[in-house]
């Protein structure tokens, strides 16, 4: 039996509803400055941000982002397609200012077509299991496989920023190279999203075209994108003609990977240059462009970094790439300025060839 008068009861609810609000309002105070710290974009809602009903799943996120990206960046094809087994031999007329920046940047021809039967056949030969047990055991013992010196970058990369129980997604791919490398580092899971098809069955891998990913998006730790989105809306691969796929393509990974999430990307440097339908070389006009949503946070290469920022002519050269590690997150301002900055050489005399030599298209068969 109760001994309290009905004065101390009310007295007794008083106070308890005044601490629920009071709890309520400091968890909700937490929940608004948690979303506020990891929210990567004012439009874009970050994954780990709580409401009244939960945290918000994975695919929800993704989904959502790929909407907002869809409405602004029009993911369609443009009026020059490409058919399968063809690739555009010369740049589009109407299409030029848009991928020369208003004829800032230089356009040379070299002509390659890897699409069609036999480039896919071709490609499925190197997705062996003997191939990705030869590139593990290389990465294991830090050894140089396709692109040489950038391996080694690679390896220190993955050996400073970790990707050890981590979801892994590869961007572009025509050997199971960093798939290997994305193994041996231990990662949790590594999957490989590309244009084509890859033909290839291996409990190994896990393969997705760009469509396939669309209809069943997934949110990843990290990503590699190596030496893959320079080839973007060239055509060489039978993508779409488009002059700033590769521009819009860095946009649309923000969706894939989680917020504050880290990219390794690497694509090759120099004076700008489109090299059709080969690739295109980035410098002090694109680049900027192509990472300016994402944070600098680290570049791996050498001390011909100086030559190719500060503007030197690598002719149609694509090889020299670094590998830069940036987070999914907008920059402080003039952040990635600054960090490239350091790379300038005073008083550089623009040289009609990159120390070591450069290619030329009829130097290499295509």
């Amino acid at each position: 039996v109760s001994t309290q008068s009905t004065g101390e009861k009310q007295a007794i609810m008083k106070l308890t509803t005044k601490s629920v609000l009071i709890s309520f309002g400091v968890i909700l105070i937490i929940n608004l400055s948690f979303f506020r710290s990891e929210k990567p974009d004012n439009r874009l809602r970050s994954i780990y941000s709580k409401d009244l009903f939960g945290i918000k799943s994975d695919k929800q996120y993704v989904r959502e982002c790929l909407q907002v990206w869809g409405r602004d960046h029009k993911d369609s094809k443009s009026d020059v397609e490409v058919e399968a087994g063809q690739c555009p031999r010369e740049m589009p007329d109407e299409l030029r200012d848009i991928y020369t920046q208003n004829n800032t940047i230089e356009v040379i021809n070299w002509y390659k077509c890897q699409v069609g039967p036999d480039a896919l056949e071709r490609k499925k030969g190197g997705y062996t299991d003997k191939a990705l047990d030869e590139y593990i055991n290389k990465t294991k013992k830090r050894e140089n496989m396709y692109y040489g010196v950038l391996d080694q970058w690679i390896f220190k990369a993955l050996e400073t920023y970790p990707i050890m129980n981590k979801s892994v997604v590869i961007l572009g791919s025509q050997r199971p190279i960093y798939e290997a490398v994305c193994i041996a580092f231990e990662a949790g899971s590594c999957t490989t999203v590309d244009f084509q098809i890859i033909p290839v069955q291996n409990p190994r891998l896990r393969l997705m075209t760009i469509a396939e990913y669309d209809e069943n998006p997934e949110l990843f730790d990290a990503a590699f994108s190596i030496s893959s989105f320079e080839h973007d809306g060239l055509g060489r691969y039978g993508d779409p003609i488009r002059p700033r796929s590769d521009l819009d393509m860095m946009k649309k990974l923000k969706c894939f990977i989680k917020p504050n999430g880290t990219l390794y990307l690497s694509v090759p440097i120099a004076k700008d240059k489109i090299v059709w339908n080969m690739h295109r070389v980035y410098g002090r006009l694109r680049f900027p462009l192509l990472i300016e949503d994402w944070t600098l946070v680290d570049v791996f290469a050498d001390v011909r970094m100086q030559e190719r920022w500060s503007g030197c002519d690598s002719a149609a050269e694509g090889d020299y790439q670094p590998l830069f590690v940036l987070i999914n997150a907008p920059p402080p301002p003039g952040h990635n300025q600054r960090v490239m900055d350091q790379y300038l050489l005073e008083n550089y005399q623009e040289k009609p060839c990159c120390s070591g030599g450069c290619i030329h298209p009829f130097d290499w068969a295509a």
